[in-house]
C-alpha cells in the first residue's frame, strides 16, 4: 500500500469514531431541543387559551377545536388538576394512523367556573430523527471520502512529487559506473535530508566498491606472481633426477595443490568481477556456435570417457548475455556435465522456444538443488574439481536475467537455462 493512500485510511479511521460520536449527541440533542421546544409551544397555546377563556371568546377556541390539538371541558370546581405534559398516541386522520404526541393537560379556574384543558401537538418520532442524522451522517462521510480522494490526488503530484523524483533517481543508480547522486532541490526540508544522506552514502558506496574492486584484482595480481614461482621451481625440482620415489611423488602433490590454488584464485577473481557487473552490457548471442566450439575444446576428454553427444540446439537460438559470460557459463555446465558423467555415457543439448537444457547421465543419485549452486559444495570425490563451477554458472545466469533450474529424472541430470526477457 503506498504511503499516501495508508495516511488516508488512518486520517478516515480516525474521523469514523468522530463522526459516530457526533451523531449520538446530535440525536440526544436535536430530541432535547425539540422536546423542550414542544414543551414552551404548548404552554404558550395552554395561556392562549386561558386568555380567551377568559374573555369568553369562543369563536377562537373554535378554531382550534377545529384544528383538533385542544380539548376543554368544565369541570367540578372542587376538582384540582396539576399541570403535567406527557407523551400519547392520538390518532390522525391525515395520516390514517396514532401519531405520538406531546400533551399539556392542566385544570384552572376563569370566571368562577373551573376548566379541564388539554392541549397537544405533534412530535418528531424517534426513527424520524434517527433517519436525518444516518441521512446526515453519511453524506459527510461520502463527503470527506471524496475530499481525501482528491487530496491525495493533489498531494501525490505536488507535495510528494520530489519523493518519487528521488526515488526515479536512485533506480537510475549503478555503483560500477562511479557517477555520484545528484538530486534537485526541495523546499520539503524532509526530502532535502533524504537527498543529503543518500549522496553521501552513494558516495560512500562508490568508494568502498572502487577500493574492493582494486583490492581484489591486486590480490590476485599479488597471489598469481608467488604461486608462478612456486610453480616453477616445484617443475625444476620434479626434473631432478636425484629424487626418491616418496620425495616425487611429495612434489606432485604439492604441484596439484598448487595449480588447484591458482584456479581457486582466478575463479574467486571472475566471481568477484561478475558481482560488481564489471563486464560489457549484455547482447543478442548465437549459442550453437559456442557449443560446438567448446565441444571441440573438450573433444579428447570426450573420447576418453567414450561420451556420446547430442547436440540438437537450433542454429539460430539465442540468448541475451555479455558474450564472454556466456562462454563461461556454457563452458561450465558442459565441463560438469563431462566430469560427472559415465562411461559410455550420454550428454543432450536441446532447446526450446526461451530455454536451453543441457542433460547428462551419470552414477550419482539426484543432487541437493538446495545446494549444488553454493561456492565449494563438490557434487564428486574428483580432486580437480574446486567446486565452484555451478556457482559461477549461477551468478552469470542471475546477473543476465536468466533462470536456471535443476532436476533429475531417468538417471540424467538436467539443467535448464530460461530467458526472462523477451528477444526482439
Amino acid at each position: 500500500m503506498k504511503l499516501i493512500d495508508k495516511t488516508s485510511l488512518y486520517y478516515i479511521l480516525f474521523t469514523l469514531p468522530v463522526l459516530v460520536i457526533s451523531a449520538i449527541f446530535s440525536y440526544w440533542f436535536m430530541m432535547h431541543e425539540l422536546g423542550e421546544s414542544n414543551e414552551d409551544l404548548l404552554q404558550t397555546r395552554a395561556e392562549v387559551v386561558e386568555q380567551h377563556l377568559l374573555q369568553n371568546d369562543t369563536l377562537i377556541l373554535n378554531i382550534f377545536k377545529e384544528n383538533k390539538e385542544l380539548f376543554i371541558k368544565e369541570i367540578d370546581r372542587e376538582v384540582s388538576i396539576l399541570q403535567k405534559i406527557s407523551d400519547t398516541l392520538i390518532y390522525s386522520e391525515i395520516q390514517k394512523e396514532f401519531v405520538m404526541n406531546k400533551m399539556l393537560s392542566k385544570s384552572v379556574k376563569l370566571n368562577n367556573r373551573n376548566y379541564l384543558i388539554k392541549v397537544w401537538k405533534a412530535s418528531m418520532e424517534n426513527d424520524e430523527v434517527l433517519e436525518v442524522i444516518i441521512t446526515v451522517f453519511i453524506t459527510i462521510l461520502v463527503l470527506l471520502l471524496l475530499i481525501l480522494f482528491f487530496i491525495n490526488i493533489k498531494i501525490s503530484k505536488t507535495l510528494w512529487n520530489p519523493f518519487f523524483e528521488t526515488v526515479n533517481t536512485i533506480k537510475k543508480f549503478n555503483v560500477s559506473n562511479g557517477t555520484t547522486l545528484e538530486f534537485k532541490k526541495t523546499s520539503i526540508s524532509e526530502f532535502q535530508e533524504l537527498n543529503t544522506s543518500l549522496k553521501l552514502m552513494t558516495e560512500k558506496m562508490i568508494l568502498d566498491y572502487n577500493n574492493q574492486k582494486k583490492f581484489s584484482e591486486n590480490a590476485s595480481h599479488e597471489f598469481q606472481t608467488p604461486l608462478a614461482v612456486i610453480k616453477s621451481k616445484i617443475d625444476l625440482l620434479l626434473q631432478s633426477k636425484n629424487l626418491t620415489e616418496n620425495e616425487f611423488n611429495l612434489l606432485g602433490s604439492i604441484d596439484d595443490s598448487i595449480s588447484k590454488l591458482s584456479k581457486i584464485n582466478k575463479t574467486l577473481l571472475l566471481l568477484s568481477k561478475i558481482e560488481n557487473k564489471q563486464f560489457e552490457n549484455a547482447t543478442k548471442v548465437f549459442i550453437k556456435p559456442i557449443l560446438e566450439k567448446i565441444i571441440s575444446n573438450y573433444e579428447a576428454y570426450i573420447q576418453e570417457k567414450e561420451i556420446t553427444i547430442i547436440n540438437s540446439i537450433s542454429s539460430n537460438y539465442t540468448l541475451f548475455i555479455n558474450e564472454e559470460l556466456g562462454y563461461i557459463l556454457l563452458n561450465n555446465l558442459i565441463q560438469n556435465a563431462i566430469r560427472h558423467n559415465v562411461l559410455q555415457g550420454k550428454i543432450t543439448i536441446t532447446n526450446e522456444s526461451n530455454s536451453l537444457i543441457i542433460a547428462n547421465s551419470g552414477n550419482e543419485k539426484e543432487l541437493n538443488a538446495n545446494l549444488i549452486f553454493e561456492r565449494f559444495e563438490k557434487k564428486s570425490n574428483d580432486s580437480n574439481s574446486i567446486g565452484l563451477g555451478l556457482s559461477i554458472v549461477k551468478e552469470i545466469a542471475e546477473l543476465n536475467t536468466i533462470s536456471i533450474i535443476y532436476n533429475f529424472e531417468n538417471n540424467q541430470h538436467f539443467f535448464k537455462l530460461i530467458q526472462n526477457i523477451e528477444l526482439k
